[in-house]
């Protein structure tokens, strides 16, 4: 696994490496989006002596995850004479990450790369573990890959130049760290009342703390890695299918949806009690945003559900809640189930 620094630790230990790379006569090359070239890479210079780098730019969405924009940084990291020996810094939120950790671990069998995650999902999440990915025709992360980055940079400042959507969507996927493996950190992140709360440092740690323990264990998601899908099949099924209608949400409000129905899909197979479910499903509606779901998109959101990454052997792969804090992997679910989980969701 990558160490992770934070703060005071990672300004040091990036400092560290800066100094490596300019010692080395190691070539740098920065990839942000559009916003974190804006707002974050001038925080970075300003606290991180850096030296020479080439900067590469995509625009900040998740269809940038793409073959298309992959293809073009490897032909800018071509043109620009980058060789194994070259360090990628990917400097932003998870679609970052996912696109960069991809490029640096593919381009001439593999290049070294490292985040500072400025996203509070990136922070949380999507930036540990090493699991990078491209979207193909509209569904999730079907192309992808396991690769580390060389370390992981967390500096807390950052979140001062997120919108306070982008901190719920955060929040979503902490919750789930809760619900599948600590009650205790659960009913701690419950309890909070206001957004800038939810940044708070020991949260991150502990969420990172969470889903380090399980990725250790499990690095290639064999086993008990799987945990942390819950929420996400339904979850990314809903998030393709709100994209392809140009009315995307964010990535945490489709987990946290997600998360409803696959409670819901808990109970139906007799894992959940329903006490538990209905406290989950109102808090989550309470908290975020839930957009209508007509019974007329069903069908277009079970065809995405089809193409999901998880499914084996033409069976959906579902993590399931037993009780809040403990989790089972590999449970199967109904097309019927999951329609009713769908129903559910949209009347609750």
């Amino acid at each position: 696994m990558s160490p992770i620094y934070f703060d005071t630790e990672a300004i040091a230990e990036l400092q560290k490496l800066m100094q490596q790379i300019e010692n080395q006569h190691q070539k740098l090359f920065v990839l942000c989006d559009e916003n974190t070239r804006f707002h974050c890479l001038p925080r970075l210079e300003s606290v991180v002596s850096m030296p020479f780098f080439e900067l590469m730019t995509v625009q900040a969405a998740e269809n940038s995850k793409t073959i298309v924009t992959a293809t073009s940084l490897w032909t800018q990291l071509l043109a620009k004479n980058a060789d194994k020996g070259s360090v990628l810094l990917c400097l932003g939120g998870g679609v970052i990450s996912d696109l960069g950790g991809f490029v640096a671990a593919t381009f001439k069998r593999g290049m070294d790369c490292v985040f500072v995650p400025t996203s509070l999902m990136a922070q949380v999440d999507a930036s540990i573990g090493g699991k990078n990915a491209l979207n193909l025709e509209g569904t999730k992360n079907q192309i992808g890959l396991f690769s580390a980055p060389k370390a992981i940079f967390i500096l807390t400042e950052f979140l001062q130049t997120l919108p306070e959507k982008e901190i719920w969507s955060a929040y979503a996927e902490m919750l789930k760290h809760g619900l599948i493996a600590d009650k205790e950190y659960l009913e701690e992140l419950k309890s909070i009342k206001s957004i800038s709360q939810i940044a708070d440092i020991e949260y991150i740690k502990k969420s990172v703390e969470l889903k380090t323990a399980i990725c250790q264990e499990d690095e290639k998601e064999e086993n008990i890695r799987k945990k942390l899908n819950f929420g996400h099949t339904i979850g990314h099924a809903l998030e393709a299918f709100f994209l392809s209608n140009n009315t995307p949400i964010s990535h945490g409000e489709a987990v946290a949806m997600g998360i409803v129905a696959e409670s819901h899909l808990s109970w139906q197979t007799e894992l959940l009690d329903a006490n538990p479910l209905m406290e989950i499903a109102h808090f989550f509606k309470e908290k975020f945003a839930f957009p209508a779901i007509d019974s007329n998109d069903y069908e277009k959101i079970l065809s995405f559900l089809t193409a999901d990454k998880k499914r084996i052997n033409q069976h959906f792969n579902f993590t399931f809640l037993e009780k809040i804090g403990s989790s089972i992997i590999n449970q199967q679910a109904t097309e019927t189930q999951i329609l009713d989980s769908l129903h559910f969701l949209s009347e609750i």
